[in-house]
């Protein structure tokens, strides 16, 4: 057997062909650029994605013809307007923008916060809950809104090519807000009632790891896949990253390090709080509660700005190691980490160092960064800690997943061990694919 894994991230697609062991065959990377318009409007086109859908399987040439099923994730949220062809209306609004404080704060009002809370489990964060989007759109676009036949997430949209139907999956439905996620259940027609959002322009929900149906002769044509073949509906990048990693029992722990540090807690019932997400797993009956702030991306900034005479290469492979192991100390000065901006609120807070004195040096600064990235992670593992059994083993995964940053981790988090597992996301479209068909896994 031949699965066909694509991992739609925000700036790059993984594509990989696994085999019924899910082990990797070949692979292959497509990066895109999302728009970024004055600093709170962060969107990309569609189109743009599907097309490097096409280049990157163009190197698969030996395979295509053999490739049994197709299995994608795809960054979360990321909502986009179709008409009834499925051809997008508007930009796909990511999860990076914040051009709806005003709808989210109306929406805040409208329903409450205990009642978005016991319905969706999460509050109406701009961007990170697509709900306020939607109204965004309605309220500044309204033509778009009322020729929108069907507004969903990017695997919407792309379901749409490859099966002719318009669907979404739990988890991605999580991250509009207007799904009962507390209850597993389906469209709140309560909070679209309150919203005055039309609940017939929403896709149907289908569980992940589910045939969603069969590629279409036009998905065939364009990309060379044969006709037929059972397209998986998928879950979400970081849903799929946790059944990739294993992540599927109360307790379990996942770290995503990268540009930005994603904490996940598997759990065997609906915990929401304010100042977390929550979503259901890509495994029925378990829920993900799950926060991020950024990560790599900060330490990044802080290279360009204060280390600029260093190399990328110097910097990462010969001082921090050094800097970890035999210069990292305490210190007065507190990092803030919301150089992106903080994702858990309604209103956008920026990033910010305290506690300065003359004596303070770009090392003192340094650590208070690193122990500032990870503040965030720390806060959540001490709220579920009082709530539920956690796993003392956290399994990580992503880009920054290295000796330096490891070693670092371990000093930060004692009371924890860490266990490295690659490739997750797309160990999660393999699982998917083998669910769907009924085999084990």
């Amino acid at each position: 057997m031949y699965i066909l894994s694509a991992d739609f991230g925000t700036t790059s697609l993984k594509l990989s062909i696994l085999d019924e062991n899910l082990h990797f065959l070949c692979s292959d990377k497509q990066e895109y650029q999302y728009e970024v318009r004055g600093n709170v409007k962060v969107q990309i086109n569609p189109e743009l994605i599907f097309r490097s859908f096409i280049r990157g399987i163009r190197g698969f040439a030996e395979y295509l013809k053999k490739i049994d099923i197709l299995s994608i994730c795809v960054l979360c949220p990321s909502l986009i307007a179709m008409n009834k062809e499925g051809t997008p209306l508007y930009p796909a609004i990511i999860h990076l923008d914040r051009r709806s404080v005003k709808q989210a704060k109306k929406a805040f009002n409208v329903v409450g916060k205990k009642r978005f809370l016991e319905i969706n489990g999460n509050l109406p964060f701009p961007g990170g809950i697509s709900l306020t989007s939607i109204m965004w759109l309605k309220e500044n676009y309204s033509a778009i809104y009322n020729a929108t036949y069907k507004f969903g997430h990017l695997n919407t949209y792309l379901h749409k090519i490859f099966t002719d139907k318009f669907a979404i999956d739990p988890t991605n439905a999580s991250f509009t807000g207007l799904y009962e996620t507390v209850k597993w259940g389906g469209w709140s027609a309560e909070i679209c009632r309150m919203l005055e959002i039309t609940q017939a322009k929403l896709p149907e929900i289908v569980p992940s790891g589910r045939i969603l149906g069969k590629l279409s002769s036009r998905a065939s044509n364009l990309t060379g896949m044969r006709s037929g073949i059972p397209v998986v509906m998928g879950s979400n990048d970081t849903s799929n990253a946790a059944l990739g990693a294993g992540a599927v029992k109360n307790g379990s722990i996942l770290n995503i390090s990268g540009s930005n540090e994603i904490i996940t807690i598997t759990s065997d019932k609906p915990l929401p709080h304010e100042k977390v997400y929550l979503r259901v797993h890509a495994v029925h009956g378990r829920w993900l509660i799950l926060a991020i702030t950024i990560g790599g991306g900060a330490l990044e900034w802080f290279r360009k700005e204060f280390f600029s005479e260093m190399s990328s290469s110097a910097f990462y492979n010969e001082y921090l190691p050094d800097f970890v192991k035999n210069r990292f100390r305490k210190t007065n000065i507190r990092f803030l980490p919301y150089l992106a901006g903080n994702r858990h609120s309604i209103t956008q807070k920026k990033a910010v160092f305290e506690g300065i004195t003359l004596d303070a040096t770009r090392e003192d600064f340094l650590s208070a960064l690193m122990v500032g990235i990870f503040e965030p992670i720390n806060m959540v593992l001490n709220i579920y800690v009082k709530k539920m059994y956690l796993n003392k083993e956290i399994i990580l995964t992503g880009g920054m997943v290295n000796n330096t940053y490891l070693d670092f981790k371990k000093r930060i988090f004692r009371d924890y061990n860490f266990k490295r597992v690659n490739e997750c996301s797309t160990l999660g479209n393999g699982k998917l694919a083998l669910m769907s068909l009924s085999k084990d896994y």
